[in-house]
């Protein structure tokens, strides 16, 4: 269960480092594609197993969906110092530049540009009321 925000820089070549924590359950791999949300999605490779049967069994009306998140999908390998490095593609596709924010959500991780980050904070913040108010059985 991958939680928690962590801010780090890109180096020139694209890299960013992943938390301690997310590497020893990542393993050495993971499969890295588009995000719904303007950001890079990262999964263990087990975990993107299960989520691509999933996906090829969705009905042929969804296949939008499928080729949005098949097409874009690649392995990478975690360097000795822990760090992956992001294909351009996906870089420009969640406009990550300089900076970049690894957020643990669950059974995956996702990489954000900083200012999409804030963006979506701040927007998420200002919702918070009306979201919190479908979550009153959680106890949150």
């Amino acid at each position: 269960m991958f939680r928690g925000e962590h801010h780090y820089s890109l180096d020139d070549k694209g890299r960013v480092v992943l938390p301690p924590t997310f590497r020893r359950a990542l393993g050495t791999t993971v499969v890295v594609t588009r995000g719904l949300d303007e950001c890079v999605a990262v999964y263990a490779p087990a975990e993107w197993a299960r989520n691509e049967r999933k996906l090829r069994a969705l009905a042929v009306n969804r296949r939008d969906f499928v080729r949005f998140m098949l097409s874009s999908a690649e392995d990478v390998e975690l360097d000795k110092q822990g760090r992956i490095s992001i294909p351009q593609h996906l870089r420009e596709y969640a406009k990550i530049e300089r900076e970049a924010v690894v957020v643990g959500v669950g059974s995956r991780l996702e990489i954000w540009g900083l200012e999409n980050w804030k963006r979506y904070i701040a927007k998420v913040q200002a919702e918070a009321p009306h979201l919190a108010s479908d979550l009153q059985d959680l106890s949150i």
